[in-house]
């Protein structure tokens, strides 16, 4: 067999494999070889990075795409400077490392409507995402009337297990509606659910203090807390409108 129909064999073989970013680089490779400094390992490392790299993309994009997130927003574009206290950079570059995922952590972002809770929740799922993690989101008022609708449809067990699955589970608006009795069990019940299986961030207006205001059972409320806060980090943030910071540096907005 000559080189060149080896070669091609050799290129129909990767693409049998579905190895196409090899397969297209193949050719470059071998003729490149002979004239590099690097070593045969250090080469094939190359040609299998041409490979892995678009993969890797391409499962990031598509973990996106099914994380319900309903914006991009990335870690990098978030303004610490803009905070008037609650995150140091310390603990963003700590959270930011998704060592917290690993150790299935939970995160509670808490503070006023504004100050960036949901911009930094976004930004963790983007990069658990780009990490390899599976992320989901959703609002409270949306995740716990789908679990009653289950709920109503003998399906709960099944919904729980669902929502098990993701590496972190996003939950966003915790506390801008109460929860009924019934709201309450359903949601301990999810995080009883993924109690030391996941990890979950949550936003809130209110302070851990006030929760069980929320639940409308204390004896609920105090035990979803416990597993929630068995291993955890609070960051109760500090500032004013995060969403009205650009359009305040450039006048955007007058005041009389």
């Amino acid at each position: 067999m000559g080189e060149h129909t080896a070669i091609a064999a050799l290129t129909s073989r990767l693409e049998e494999l579905g190895l196409s970013f090899m397969a297209a680089s193949l050719e470059s490779f071998l003729s490149e070889q002979s004239r590099t400094e690097l070593t045969l390992v250090e080469r094939l490392t190359d040609l299998v990075e041409l490979e892995y790299i678009p993969r890797k993309e391409r499962a990031a994009r598509t973990r996106i795409k099914i994380s319900g997130m309903p914006q991009m927003k990335r870690l990098e574009e978030f303004d610490l400077s803009w905070l008037k206290g609650g995150l140091s950079r310390q603990k963003f570059d700590e959270l930011s490392a998704l060592t917290f995922i690993e150790r299935k952590e939970n995160v509670f972002l808490l503070g006023p409507s504004g100050v960036g809770k949901t911009h930094l929740m976004l930004g963790f799922g983007h990069k658990a995402c780009c990490s390899g993690y599976s992320a989901y989101y959703m609002t409270c008022h949306n995740l716990v009337e789908e679990l009653i609708r289950a709920k109503e449809q003998n399906r709960l067990k099944r919904k729980l297990s669902w929502f098990r699955k993701p590496h972190v589970l996003l939950i966003d608006e915790v506390g801008y509606e109460p929860l009924s009795p019934e709201q309450a069990h359903v949601f301990f019940q999810l995080i009883n659910t993924r109690y030391e299986w996941g990890s979950i961030i949550m936003t809130s207006n209110k302070s851990i203090s006030k929760w069980a205001e929320l639940m409308s059972d204390e004896a609920v409320a105090t035990a979803m807390l416990d597993r929630l806060l068995h291993h955890s980090h609070t960051i109760s943030l500090n500032a004013d409108s995060y969403r009205m910071k650009d359009r305040l540096k450039v006048g955007a907005v007058g005041f009389e």
